[in-house]
């Protein structure tokens, strides 16, 4: 009798384990971001494409990544120039055919302003 209530017991602990294990892995859901590391500036003329994931159930944050010419970056974003392509990129309503006007340099040239020469008399 006592060994049949032991193993009742046992099995009951073992089935509980597992029901639990299921449980704790079907809620917990570990993020799967692209970017671990993120910079907060990059040289703009080196950035040939670029690519925003929104925020998703695998990934709970917005993902900036650069396609530079030799490598990839991720670019943080709430930095300047992160908050500024993410305007860009809802300016153009997520057009991938017009996102070239995004990389393009915000700065806008200042122009040469006319040059005014003073001519001193000469004394001759």
């Amino acid at each position: 009798m006592a060994l049949q209530a032991s193993v009742s017991l046992l099995l009951f602990v073992v089935f509980l384990n597992i029901v639990t294990d299921n449980r704790t892995t079907a809620t917990s859901i570990r993020e799967k971001c692209q970017c671990i590391e993120e910079t907060e500036a990059v040289r703009w003329k080196k950035v040939t494409d670029f690519t925003i994931i929104p925020k998703d159930p695998l990934c709970n944050k917005i993902q900036i990544i650069l396609q530079l010419s030799d490598i990839k970056s991720c670019l943080k974003p709430d930095s300047k120039p992160g908050k500024q392509l993410q305007r860009c990129w809802k300016r153009i309503k997520f057009n991938t055919e017009r996102k070239k006007v995004c990389l393009k340099s915000s700065r806008k040239k200042k122009p040469k302003e006319a040059q005014t020469h003073q001519y001193l008399p000469s004394s001759v």
